[in-house]
């Protein structure tokens, strides 16, 4: 009896304990992959004073063509931004092929024409489980060689639920945590993420932040 009234009122308290308090929020903290480099200039020096005009990015069946032009406008700003390249150009023309891209990019008056893809962009849950993976190419008009092939992913791990016994029992005497994500919605961030890290390698730079 003393047993069982013990344990009632450990469970009452407990209860009682969150209804009064803000719940904390939570963060997942997201695992970002090194870019991966496929194809680079013997001398990135050589491509410094170029110009480049970035194309609307190809992006999954269900996102929109407004989303590839968006993109485009964020790598075209990182890359002004970094001063990678003096002057940097965002193209309308939505393109099918890299022969296409080549030449918008003659058309627009470019050195180099910039082709990007999103293969995969998860936004997340309250619990994480966001993914972003994208690939560029930047490409010489002149010769229709590939100067830059660079492609980076980044993943939020999921934050899996507490659903152990006394989690339940004390979550049936109280209303449920809401558990909001912490910060700016993580896939913008990632996005924002890649491309500054591919803008740092077309520097020449070995190392990019971890």
């Amino acid at each position: 009896m003393i047993l069982l009234v013990v344990a009632t009122a450990w469970l009452l308290s407990a209860c009682t304990i969150g209804r009064g308090e803000v719940s904390a929020t939570i963060y997942v903290a997201p695992v970002k992959g090194a870019p991966l480099v496929y194809l680079h200039p013997k001398d990135p020096e050589r491509y410094r004073l170029a110009t480049v005009g970035v194309l609307p990015f190809q992006v999954p069946p269900n996102h929109g063509p407004t989303q590839g032009a968006a993109l485009a406008g964020l790598v075209r700003d990182v890359l002004l931004a970094k001063e990678v390249f003096p002057r940097v150009l965002q193209l309308s023309e939505v393109y099918g092929g890299f022969a296409e891209a080549i030449a918008l990019g003659r058309r627009a008056g470019v050195d180099l024409v910039l082709a990007g893809r999103l293969h995969r962009a998860l936004d997340a849950t309250e619990l994480g489980g966001a993914r972003a993976e994208m690939s560029i190419r930047l490409i010489n008009v002149e010769t229709g060689n590939t100067v830059w092939h660079i492609a980076q992913a980044i993943d939020q791990p999921m934050d899996h639920h507490n659903v152990g016994a006394w989690r339940r029992i004390r979550e049936s005497f109280s209303p449920p945590v809401i558990r909001p994500s912490r910060g700016a919605p993580p896939l913008p961030n990632m996005l924002a993420t890649i491309v500054a890290d591919m803008a740092i390698v077309m520097t020449g730079t070995k190392v990019v932040p971890r």
